[in-house]
């Protein structure tokens, strides 16, 4: 393989109760009710800010307002992010890969449904900058369509001058999952706990299913 791409939230970094939190409580006061475990699954994990309000609200809105809303809700992200000192690190053995893939000269990047905003905030709190170039990173900037759609990762490997089919994907959710796949991007490896392993192990998308990157060398061949 001559590249790996990563989602980031959930991939990278173990973060999708905290997005849950802050959009329980941003969406839950918009639509008066809880949102359900599989709707997190399916209408959240993975999805732009965007998609995510105009879903939640069943309303199409205008850019100006879908910017404010998605910049409040990942306000009260980035705090508890903060507040949560003990789990905010990056997932268990991802450094010691980075460190590896860099010295076999294997390209990389990222392709992540996060705004701008969190992008700095990762790359001055993980030092990023170590592994990844800031300016071949792709985010949500509302110049394509989300995940599943294959745009992103699409992207993310132009812009490292890779081919899909020479390229691994890190993902964690299902809409990701379906973007690289879409993309024709060669294996699509996903990182599960033991609670959600079962849910992608039998996805003809996917290559493999881990916990966390002490396990990932094996899938470079």
């Amino acid at each position: 393989m001559k590249a790996v791409i990563f989602d980031f939230n959930g991939t990278m970094f173990f973060d999708s109760d905290k997005h849950e939190k802050a959009w329980e409580r941003y969406l839950g006061k918009l639509i008066g009710r809880k949102i359900t475990d599989e709707e997190f699954k399916k209408y959240v994990h993975g999805r732009n800010s965007s998609f995510i309000i105009e879903h939640f609200l069943n309303k199409k809105m205008d850019k100006e307002t879908l910017i404010k809303m998605s910049d409040e809700k990942e306000r009260v992200y980035r705090k508890l992010c903060l507040e949560d000192k003990e789990n905010f690190h990056l997932v268990n053995g991802l450094t010691g890969f980075l460190d590896y893939l860099k010295e076999k000269d294997i390209n990389v990047n990222i392709a992540t449904a996060s705004n701008k905003e969190n992008i700095d905030f990762y790359f001055n709190n993980f030092s990023l900058g170590n592994w990844f170039d800031y300016d071949n990173v792709v985010y949500d900037d509302g110049t394509l369509p989300g995940k599943p759609e294959p745009d992103i990762y699409l992207k993310a490997a132009e812009n490292i001058g890779v081919d899909p089919g020479d390229t691994i994907v890190f993902e964690d959710a299902l809409s990701g999952i379906k973007s690289a796949f879409n993309g024709g991007f060669a294996k699509i490896i996903v990182i599960a706990d033991k609670e959600n392993e079962f849910y992608f192990r039998d996805l003809k998308e996917v290559s493999g299913v881990i916990k966390d990157f002490s396990e990932a060398k094996g899938y470079l061949d």
